[in-house]
């Protein structure tokens, strides 16, 4: 089951750097959308690696979808060789993703966040206007909904000169 207090929490504690993406930033964003994992952009810089490593290992991340038993190692190495991980964990599935379609890495992401208090927890997440566009560049049928829920959430906040 999905503890997302415990997931931001782990990822503050050892100071990890991302950006919160997908259907919990679209939640937080004001999205009335059910999301059943979290969605983040990482840094991919060595030490943001080894600290998203220890970060999660005490909740024994495994690669979602693969066949149980099969060798796995989460470490920083892996996270170096690849780009995107889909997880499932003892506190819910998480998604680490080195790039997000229509807006590119970690570096650029940032410039498209805001920084919004979770469980009073300071988190970069991602705006509604960045949301709005990495969602429209995946193309996802089941996206079209939230992309139109997330243009009228910023319609409204226009209006209300937010």
């Amino acid at each position: 089951m999905l503890n997302l207090n415990k997931i931001l929490t782990a990822l503050q504690n050892y100071n990890v750097h991302f950006i919160l993406i997908g259907g919990q930033a679209a939640v937080v964003q004001g999205s009335a959308y059910l999301t059943y994992d979290v969605d983040i952009c990482y840094a991919r810089d060595k030490e943001n690696l080894e600290n998203i490593v220890r970060a999660l290992a005490p909740f024994h991340p495994y690669l979602r979808g693969v066949e149980k038993g099969l060798p796995f190692i989460f470490d920083a190495k892996t996270l170096e060789i690849g780009l995107n991980f889909t997880f499932t964990t003892d506190i819910g599935d998480i998604d680490i993703l080195g790039e997000i379609e229509g807006i590119g890495i970690y570096e650029e992401v940032i410039k498209h966040s805001e920084v919004m208090q979770i469980y009073d927890i300071p988190c970069n997440v991602l705006t509604i206007e960045g949301l709005i566009k990495s969602k429209k560049s995946v193309g996802r049928p089941k996206d079209e909904v939230v992309i139109k829920e997330m243009e009228a959430i910023l319609e409204i906040r226009q209006q209300q000169g937010k």
